[in-house]
């Protein structure tokens, strides 16, 4: 969490001695006339599972049904695989911003898959067995979010994007499965109900008028539902995993409504559908 942070810092305080450095840029976007500050956007992404331990050496003292401890000893390797993102949902930008420029919602489904690989041994009848399995999980977790977000201006075009939000998810796919002697050794996995909140930092460019997209890389910073201590990774087997979400956001300006549009026109425009020349005869 600290170097999250501390990368954080180091790269918005570059960012500002960049732009301070150079001319005035143009304005990003202008509200009003052209644009009402409103609109839509959809990102498409990969997410990955990181392990907060790739490797570690444990000894387990399991207890068992007859009152006795079933002793484990050996390594646990966690490994993450690339899962699947998307999001679609709106934001509106705020005429005079200060910290926060805009607000965004809308509804995602996050996919997170990874495995976890145990080799060691087991003391039975005071004796050593040699125990091994591998467990691995594709969960997928629909929910919503909404985010607070600060743009910083690089050039004409292009822009540094922090942003702090919050997001609940629940687990509506859940492939949990273990191969392998098990024993009794514990196997967790993450609660169907989430509550986070998470942090997202992009690099973005506006291609054309009205439109702008941002790559961008968020991951939790504090899991409130359930609340595990200050913990922001997710339990799997007997590893934990960070999730990270690298996704590229599209999006889109609403248009401001013409005043040509609104019923006040003469005969010939306006509320009027046909002119006097059309009208029939008497």
């Amino acid at each position: 969490m600290r170097y999250l942070v501390l990368f954080l810092t180091l790269l918005l305080s570059s960012s500002v001695a960049i732009a301070q450095s150079g001319r005035q840029h143009r304005a990003l976007y202008k509200l009003g006339a052209q644009y009402n500050g409103n609109g839509w956007h959809f990102g498409p992404g990969v997410t990955y599972m990181f392990p907060s331990q790739f490797s570690k050496e444990e000894s387990l003292f399991v207890p068992t049904d007859l009152g006795t401890d079933s002793i484990y000893y050996g390594t646990f390797d966690a490994r993450g695989k690339l899962g699947a993102y998307l999001e679609v949902g709106g934001q509106h930008f705020i005429s005079q911003p200060r910290l926060i420029h805009y607000f965004d919602y809308g509804v995602h489904f996050k996919l997170f898959r990874g495995k976890e690989t145990f080799n060691g041994r087991m003391m039975a009848d005071s004796s050593m067995l040699a125990v091994s399995n591998q467990g691995t999980f594709s969960q997928g977790f629909a929910g919503g979010y909404f985010n607070l977000n600060h743009i910083h201006q690089l050039s004409d075009r292009t822009f540094l994007q922090f942003s702090l939000g919050v997001n609940v998810d629940y687990k509506v796919i859940n492939r949990f499965e273990l191969d392998g002697i098990a024993g009794s050794v514990p196997q967790l996995n993450a609660d169907n109900l989430q509550g986070q909140l998470h942090a997202k930092v992009g690099f973005g460019f506006r291609p054309e008028s009205g439109v702008m997209i941002i790559p961008a890389i968020e991951t939790p910073l504090l899991n409130v539902v359930p609340f595990e201590d200050g913990k922001s990774t997710l339990p799997y087997f007997n590893s934990r995993f960070r999730p990270i979400i690298i996704s590229v956001r599209f999006l889109f300006f609403s248009e401001s409504k013409s005043e040509g549009c609104v019923g006040k026109g003469t005969e010939k425009r306006g509320t009027e559908l046909w002119g006097k020349e059309m009208r029939k005869k008497r």
